[in-house]
C-alpha cells in the first residue's frame, strides 16, 4: 500500500525547505513529506561546488523570514547557505520529514479519489541522469537503483527550481575533444581539480564566471573572462553596514526584519530605475567600473552590453572583487568569439589564441520545468506549455498543485515565502470548509489574448528553453509581475477564491453504519493512537504501556495532546489510555448539543471497546475533572481512584473568556479562529511562558479551526456556565454525590493557576472530607505538562496506596487484553512532537 500523507513537497533546497517549514509553522495539521533526489539536502547549494560559489542576493533577504541571518557576510559562500538550509531543518524538526535519494519522475492526479499518485525512483549516490530529449532514464552513473516507489497525497508542491542538476548547457564548441587540458563545467566541478599556477580560460560572462575569475585569480598564473558579449556587473558590499550597526543592540529577529525591509526597498528601486531609466543605470554601472579598474582599461568594450539592465540578470561582485583581481593583473577579460579549441588553448574569431591548461564552460544552465515530472490528471497527460500559470504558482487543469519559481530580479527565496504562505492559506481554506480540491480557471478573455512564456527574461537558458515554459496571461493574477510588493498584496493579503475553483470532498460510504461520510485526510499520530468507534462516533484516543488501567481526561477546548508527558512516565507501569472527548480535538461531534452528562456518559462506551470492563483510575484536568467525577458518580463501579487536577466544578470564578463563551453571539465571535487568540490562550495556561511553544500555540490554532471542536467548546460552555460563572447548581448535586460514594481522590492545583484560581482546592477540600491534596509551586493550569515528573510521582505513590484503584502493578483490573478487531486502525504517519 502506498504512503498517504497531505503534502509532498518535492526538492529539499533552499525552496522546498522553506515550503516545509511554513507548513509545519502555519499548517501543522497537514502531514508533509519531502522528496529530495539527491543524498543530501541544499539543492543548488550542495550542487555547485566550484571555487567561490557564493549568494548574488544578499542572505536578509536569500534567507527565510522567519530565520534571521547572523552571519557578518550578507553576499554570503555556498557552505554557509548549506549550512543554514541544514540548521533550519534541524531547528524546525524538518529530519523525519524529508526523504533524500527518492527521484519524482512521475505523478497523476485523480479526481474521483482527489489525491496525486506520486512516482519516485530510489536513486543512488550519483547524480540522477536524464537523456537530451528530457524523458527520464537511468544512465550508468544510477544503473542498479531502478527500484521505484509511489506515495499518494492531497497536494502535490515542487519546489525543484527550474534547471537540471544532471547537465549543464555546454555549447558545441569544434576542437573540444583536442584540448589536453582540463575542461570542465562549473555544475559539476572535480574535487581533484587543482588550477594552482595555472593558465584558466573561464568562457562565460554570467553569475557564475564573475564569480569563478577572482576566486581561481587567487591562485593560477591567470584567468582570462573570455565573453562574446559583455553582461552588467555592479560591485556592491560583501557586508551590510547596518546590520553591523544593529547587530546585538536589537533581538535577533527585529534586526534581521529591518534590514530585509530595507534592502527589500532597495532592490525594488534600483530594478525599478533600471527599467525607466537605463541610460542612468549604464552611467552608474560605467562610472562604477571606471573608479575600480586600471586607467585604460577598455570599459566600453568588455562593460557595455547592447540591450537594458535587467533584459538580463545584473551580476553582482562582491567588494568589487573582479575589477581588483583585475588591477592586480591576475585576470583579464576578452570580447571575442571562439573559432575552435586547440590542444593548448583556444583559437579566436580575431585569430588570437588564449593558451589554457584548464577552461572552464561557465556557459550556462539548461532549463527544466517542475523537475521534468510527467503530470497527468484522470489519465490525461499534462503539457505545461499549454498551462497558464496562476499568480506565478500555480497552473490551469491541475488540481491540488503548486511550483515555485523565484523572482529573476531580486532574491529567489522572496517569492518562495510568498508562495509557500499562500500555499498554506489554500490549505486551510480547504480544510476549514470541508473542500477536496482547487484548480485555477482562466477566464476566456485571458485564454484567448495574448500569452508570453512564464519567466520573461532575455537570458539564454531561458529563451532556450522558452516554449517549454507555462504561459502566462497579460493582466492580474495571470501575469507574473516579478514585483516584490505586488505579490505580497496577492499572496499575503489577496483572495484566495479570486480564479479558483474549489470542489468539495468526494463522499464515501461508512461501511459499519452505512452512512455517508466525506473523506478525510490521514491524521499523524503518536505511537498508540487510533481511533474507535463508540456508538456510532469516531473516536481519537491513544493507549501506551501495560499493566493497571488509567484514563486521563483533558480540559475544554484541549485534546489529549495535554497527557502526552504523563503517557511517557506512567505507561512504564500502566496501561496509559487518553481521549480526544467527543466532539473535541479529532473526535466527531455527535448530532445533538454536548453536555457534561454526555461526556461522562460516553466513557462505558469508549472503555469497552477497548476490552476494559473494571475499575480504572481516572485522571481529569480542568473541565475533564468535572467529566471525571461525573462519571465517576454515574458510573461508580468503573470508577477505582480520581486524580483532579485544576479541576472544574469547585468553584464559581473562572476566566473572563470562558464567561464570555456562555454569551451569545459573543461566544461565537471569541470562537472564530486566530493566531492571536491561539497564543493568548496557551500562554494562560502556564506559570513557565516557555512551555507556550510554538508547537502548542500551532496546535491550538489548528483545534481552533475545527468547526466541529468550536461547537463543542460553545455547547459545554453554555451547559455549565453563564456570564456569572460556574453556575451552582450542577456543582453542589455533583459534589454530594460524589462525597457520599467516598472514592479515593486526590485534589492537585498549580498556585499561579489563572484559569481556575488555586482557592479552588480548598472547596475541593471542603466538600471532598477525605480528598488528599497537593499544591504546586510556580505552576498554572496545568501540573501536569509543567510539572511532568513531580506529578507522575504523586500519582504512582497515590495509587499505589489506594486500594480497589486497580493500581497493582502487572494487574489485569478486569478485562485488560486489547481486543484489536473493535478498534480503529492506527495512523501510520508520524505526529509531529510537542516541544518542551
Amino acid at each position: 500500500m502506498s504512503e498517504h500523507v497531505d503534502v509532498i513537497i518535492v526538492g529539499g533546497g533552499l525552496s522546498g525547505v522553506g515550503a516545509a517549514s511554513h507548513l509545519r509553522r502555519e499548517n501543522p495539521e497537514e502531514s508533509v513529506l519531502v522528496l529530495e533526489s539527491r543524498s543530501t539536502i541544499g539543492g543548488t547549494w550542495d550542487l555547485f561546488r566550484y571555487p567561490g560559489v557564493r549568494s548574488d542576493s544578499d542572505m536578509f533577504t536569500l534567507g527565510y523570514s522567519f530565520r534571521p541571518w547572523t552571519a557578518g557576510k550578507a553576499i554570503a559562500d555556498g557552505r554557509s547557505i548549506r549550512e543554514y538550509i541544514v540548521d533550519t531543518v534541524e531547528a524546525e524538526g524538518l529530519r523525519s520529514r524529508i526523504r533524500t535519494n527518492h527521484r519524482v519522475v512521475a505523478a497523476e492526479w485523480s479526481s474521483s479519489d482527489a489525491r496525486w499518485t506520486v512516482t519516485a525512483v530510489v536513486t543512488g549516490d550519483g547524480e540522477y541522469r536524464m537523456d537530451d530529449g528530457a524523458d527520464m532514464e537511468v544512465q550508468p552513473e544510477t544503473a542498479g537503483q531502478t527500484e521505484t516507489v509511489t506515495f499518494t497525497c492531497s497536494f502535490l508542491f515542487v519546489c525543484s527550481g527550474y534547471y537540471r542538476y544532471d547537465k549543464g548547457f555546454t555549447p558545441a564548441i569544434p576542437g573540444a575533444d583536442t584540448f589536453e587540458g582540463a575542461l570542465v563545467h562549473p555544475q559539476h566541478w572535480p574535487r581533484d581539480l587543482d588550477h594552482a599556477g595555472k593558465r584558466v580560460v573561464v568562457i562565460g560572462s554570467g553569475a557564475t564566471a564573475v564569480t569563478l575569475v577572482p576566486s581561481m585569480a587567487a591562485t593560477a598564473a591567470h584567468v582570462t573572462m573570455l565573453q562574446r558579449s559583455p553582461t552588467y556587473i555592479a560591485a556592491v558590499p560583501s557586508r551590510d553596514h547596518l546590520a553591523d550597526r544593529l547587530r546585538g543592540k536589537l533581538p535577533p529577529q527585529t534586526a534581521y526584519r529591518i534590514i530585509r525591509i530595507k534592502n527589500i526597498g532597495y532592490s525594488m528601486l534600483t530594478y525599478q530605475l533600471s527599467r525607466r531609466r537605463p541610460e542612468f543605470m549604464k552611467s552608474l554601472l560605467r562610472k562604477s567600473a571606471v573608479a575600480k579598474l586600471p586607467a585604460g582599461f577598455a570599459v566600453d568594450t568588455h562593460l557595455a552590453p547592447t540591450y537594458e539592465p535587467w533584459d538580463q540578470r545584473l551580476c553582482a561582485i562582491p567588494d568589487g572583487d573582479l575589477y581588483r583581481a583585475i588591477s592586480k593583473g591576475a585576470a583579464d577579460i576578452v570580447t571575442d568569439r571562439i573559432d575552435r579549441i586547440t590542444p593548448h588553448g583556444i583559437r579566436l574569431a580575431s585569430g588570437a589564441e588564449l593558451e589554457a591548461d584548464v577552461i572552464v564552460t561557465a556557459t550556462g544552465l539548461e532549463l527544466l520545468v517542475i523537475g521534468g515530472i510527467a503530470l497527468s490528471v484522470d489519465g490525461r497527460p499534462v503539457d505545461v506549455a499549454d498551462t497558464i500559470a496562476y499568480k506565478g504558482m500555480m497552473l490551469t487543469g491541475v488540481p491540488n498543485f503548486a511550483l515555485t519559481i523565484g523572482y529573476t530580479n531580486a532574491s529567489w527565496t522572496l517569492k518562495a515565502d510568498l508562495v509557500a504562505r499562500f500555499v498554506g492559506r489554500l490549505l486551510r481554506r480547504m480544510r476549514r470548509l470541508g473542500y477536496a480540491s482547487v484548480v485555477p480557471e482562466a477566464p476566456a478573455s485571458v485564454r484567448s489574448g495574448p500569452l508570453s512564456p512564464l519567466i520573461d527574461l532575455q537570458a539564454g537558458y531561458v529563451l532556450r528553453s522558452s516554449a517549454r515554459l507555462p504561459r502566462q496571461g497579460a493582466v492580474t493574477p495571470w501575469r507574473l509581475k516579478q514585483n516584490y510588493l505586488h505579490d505580497y498584496l496577492l499572496l499575503r493579503i489577496g483572495s484566495v477564491t479570486d480564479g479558483l475553483r474549489y470542489s468539495r470532498a468526494i463522499s464515501r460510504r461508512n461501511p459499519s453504519s452505512g452512512t455517508e461520510r466525506s473523506a478525510e485526510p490521514a491524521l499523524p499520530s503518536k505511537p498508540g493512537e487510533a481511533f474507535v468507534t463508540v456508538d456510532g462516533a469516531r473516536i481519537r484516543y491513544r493507549d501506551t504501556g501495560s499493566g493497571s488501567p488509567i484514563l486521563l481526561i483533558h480540559g475544554i477546548g484541549q485534546s489529549l495532546e495535554d497527557w502526552n508527558e504523563q503517557h511517557d512516565r506512567l505507561s512504564r507501569d500502566h496501561r496509559v489510555l487518553s481521549l480526544d472527548l467527543p466532539g473535541f480535538g479529532f473526535s466527531e461531534r455527535p448530532d445533538a448539543p454536548v453536555t457534561l452528562r454526555y461526556l461522562a456518559d460516553s466513557l462505558p462506551g469508549f472503555l469497552d471497546a477497548l476490552g476494559i470492563g473494571g475499575p480504572v483510575a481516572v485522571l481529569g484536568n480542568s473541565l475533564g475533572g468535572a467529566v471525571a467525577m461525573t462519571f465517576a458518580v454515574a458510573h461508580p463501579e468503573r470508577v477505582g481512584a480520581l486524580v483532579l487536577a485544576n479541576s472544574a466544578g469547585f468553584g464559581r470564578e473562572v476566566t473572563i473568556v470562558l464567561r464570555l463563551l456562555a454569551v451569545k453571539p459573543i461566544g461565537s465571535r471569541l470562537m472564530r479562529p486566530a493566531i492571536a487568540n491561539s497564543v493568548r490562550t496557551v500562554r494562560s495556561l502556564f506559570y513557565d511562558q516557555t512551555l507556550a511553544t510554538a508547537e502548542r500555540i500551532q496546535h491550538s490554532y489548528l483545534l481552533a479551526q475545527r468547526p466541529g471542536h468550536s461547537a463543542t467548546i460553545l455547547d459545554v460552555a453554555r451547559d455549565l456556565g453563564t456570564f456569572r460563572g460556574v453556575r451552582p447548581e450542577w456543582r453542589s448535586e455533583l459534589l454530594e454525590a460524589l462525597a457520599a460514594l467516598q472514592i479515593p481522590t486526590l485534589a492537585v492545583w498549580g498556585d499561579h493557576d489563572h484559569v481556575l484560581p488555586p482557592h479552588h482546592l480548598d472547596a475541593a477540600i471542603d466538600a471532598l472530607p477525605n480528598v488528599e491534596s497537593h499544591v504546586f509551586a510556580k505552576t498554572g493550569h496545568m501540573p501536569q505538562i509543567e510539572r511532568p515528573d513531580e506529578f507522575a510521582r504523586l500519582v504512582e505513590d497515590f495509587l499505589t496506596r489506594t486500594p480497589h484503584s486497580g493500581s497493582r502493578k502487572g494487574s489485569d483490573s478486569g478485562a485488560l487484553q486489547r481486543h484489536d478487531a473493535a478498534v480503529g486502525p492506527a495512523i501510520g504517519q508520524q505526529h509531529e512532537k510537542e516541544k518542551e
